[in-house]
């Protein structure tokens, strides 16, 4: 593709109007433009997808390959899909992935799914609930204008004040679905990376997104990490297994000192009064001793 110009229906740029009201806070997702790298002449090369599904999995997570082969095969063609590396112990890491999993969402493990900037999807069990989730709401994208490709130059017109822009390269040719390979912030640089099938353009608001849960079901088989660069390196998650082991070995250890304490606890106790050469109205009581464990006599 040596020369792409881009020409997006221009839209009402309200970005206060996306999605769901009150489902975001500091940050928000205003607009998604996707540019077809493979576009061949009088084909539509750019859309506007009806949602925009961020993926995070890492190579050492169990778990993901399930979310992974779910979201190949997913029916709904509206929705772009990105899939994020955060962890440095992966092929295909980049830190800005890692920097919008753990400072803009705020994550903490894998896998993980977030939808539109508004819903996060925790494990494989909660993830089963994308396709239900996505059908329910429209988020209404605009913000995007136009946009031109000449070459690895790109230039975006639109409501850009104060909105933070991201181009994203996603390539369908590794094992893994809609990886991201490359990264390129507009306002640092228009050089874009073309070695791919496609670019995802997001326009949001900067800040830290709160994400509420988009399922009822419990979030089963989720692997934590946090961005820690070394968990998962030699397959060292502490497993449920472990905790049980470890908190068991505690418990045999303190057992000791905890019987001790009981038997201490339930030993009575003796209260002796000894009252001596105490006066009284009419008599002195002398060298007498009263003891609630003594025999009257």
């Amino acid at each position: 593709m040596a020369s792409l110009l881009v020409m997006i229906a221009i839209l009402p740029c309200i970005v206060s109007s996306h999605g769901i009201q009150g489902a975001h806070s500091e940050g928000y997702i205003a607009d998604v433009i996707v540019v077809d790298l493979n576009c061949e002449e009088n084909q539509t090369c750019v859309h506007r997808p009806s949602h925009i599904i961020g993926y995070y999995g890492a190579d050492w997570c169990e778990e993901c390959p399930e979310v992974e082969s779910q979201l190949e095969n997913m029916s709904d063609e509206s929705a772009v899909i990105i899939s994020h590396r955060p962890s440095s112990s992966d092929d295909f890491w980049l830190q800005a992935s890692k920097d919008r999993f753990l400072e803009v969402y705020g994550l903490w493990g894998y896998p993980t799914i977030a939808v539109d900037g508004h819903y996060i999807l925790a494990g494989p069990t909660q993830s089963r609930d994308l396709d239900s989730l996505i059908s329910e709401y429209d988020s209404n994208y605009s913000g995007v204008s136009n946009v031109t490709l000449n070459g690895s130059n790109i230039s975006i017109e639109g409501n850009l004040t104060n909105m933070s822009v991201d181009i994203w390269t996603i390539s369908d040719d590794q094992a893994i679905p809609y990886l991201v390979t490359n990264h390129t912030n507009y306002s640092s640089s228009n050089i874009v990376d073309l070695n791919g099938d496609r670019l995802v353009i997001v326009l949001s608001k900067p800040g830290f997104i709160a994400l509420a849960s988009g399922s009822s079901m419990p979030a089963n088989d989720y692997t934590p990490d946090g961005g820690i660069d070394e968990i998962g390196r030699d397959g060292d998650s502490i497993s449920g297994s472990t905790i049980v082991i470890i908190t068991v070995l505690l418990m045999m250890i303190s057992l000791p000192a905890t019987y001790q304490l009981f038997q201490v606890m339930r030993e009575p106790k003796q209260t002796n009064i000894n009252i001596q050469n105490v006066s009284t109205k009419d008599s002195v009581v002398t060298d007498t001793v009263f003891s609630n464990d003594s025999e009257e006599e």
